[in-house]
């Protein structure tokens, strides 16, 4: 925890990163609002899934907006500085926050299976309903696998940050 501590206050001491932060938390926390409760919208993600926030949705998406918002400042800072950032974990973590509402309840998941086992007539069957079950029910799982990938790749490019620039001759 030191360590993001540390790397933040490198970080947000510039302007621009603070104004970056912010942008960051606000698109992306109205994403996570209007995308997380798609499970009860039919995969659809708009404005009236605003309609279908509960407690615990609301916190995973305040949860999640939180740590992209705070991520995305190291991963510029670093990109800037010539480093690498380590943005593999970071993406995870979206995908999951992401796909996994969508895919539980809508066509999408049932279609791209269906293409699949068109061209491998082994795969057919219910198996995209069974993928979409296991989305529905272990959707808080899947939110804080989401968040925990998040919270690691923060980790890690917090490290980074404060490992500092290293010129290679």
């Amino acid at each position: 925890m030191i360590t993001i501590i540390r790397a933040l206050k490198t970080v947000l001491s510039q302007r621009i990163y603070q104004w970056l932060t912010a942008g960051s938390f606000g698109v992306f926390l109205l994403l996570y609002l209007m995308t997380l409760p798609a499970a009860y919208t039919g995969g659809y993600s708009s404005f009236e899934a605003l309609n279908y926030l509960t407690p615990t949705l609301v916190g995973f998406s305040v949860l999640m907006a939180v740590l992209v918002a705070l991520l995305m400042p190291l991963i510029i800072y670093l990109l800037r500085q010539g480093q690498k950032s380590s943005k593999s974990s970071a993406a995870g973590g979206l995908l999951i926050g992401f796909l996994a509402p969508i895919l539980c309840c809508s066509p999408l998941l049932p279609i791209a299976i269906g293409f699949l086992a068109g061209l491998l007539p082994s795969l057919g069957g219910a198996f995209g309903v069974q993928i979409q079950g296991f989305i529905a029910t272990h959707q808080i799982e899947l939110f804080i696998a989401a968040s925990l990938l998040l919270l690691f790749a923060l980790y890690q490019n917090a490290r980074k940050v404060n490992e500092g620039c290293h010129c290679r001759v």
